[in-house]
């Protein structure tokens, strides 16, 4: 007989072909399955594999901004993040913030500390892109900034 799996779960030729598409581990896989299952009880298993593509292609474009995002910080162009560059944001982003009155509780230096404690993993005082993406990708307050056309058109206006 055919590698089949229990109607709740997956099979190994379809977890299998999902690592590879979506660089997910099985068990987050399974995982993910038996959440898409309690949503959706009478889904089919190509109904998750839509499922799965539909969030892979969000967090391709989420990656892809979380890029474009880098390269706004990183004004030298040496695929890092100095404390100097984010201040040089900073300071133009609370200007811009004053210029349509909007009263702001921080200042830019501590905003930059704050930017710093949250994606220098190594401590190195220098973000990398690979810090970078995966701290704004992983951060809720970061994601919220990337995810918001009005802030992002700001930023790279």
């Amino acid at each position: 007989m055919a590698n089949r799996a229990a109607p709740n779960e997956l099979d190994a030729e379809t977890i299998g072909f999902l690592m590879e598409a979506s660089r997910l581990s099985a068990d987050e896989l399974r995982l993910r399955y038996a959440e898409f299952k309690e949503m959706q009880p009478e889904g089919r298993t190509s109904d998750f594999m839509a499922f799965i593509a539909r969030g892979q292609s969000s967090n391709a474009r989420l990656r892809k901004q979380a890029q474009q995002f880098f390269d706004l910080f990183d004004s030298n162009h040496d695929r890092s993040i100095s404390k100097d560059e984010v201040l040089c944001v900073m300071h133009t982003v609370f200007q811009t913030a004053r210029d349509r009155g909007v009263q702001l509780n921080k200042s830019p230096e501590a905003v930059c500390d704050e930017f710093f404690k949250k994606l220098d993993a190594d401590g190195n005082s220098e973000i990398s892109e690979d810090e970078f993406v995966q701290g704004v990708l992983t951060d809720p307050d970061l994601l919220k900034i990337l995810q918001n056309p009005e802030v992002m058109n700001t930023l790279m206006g």
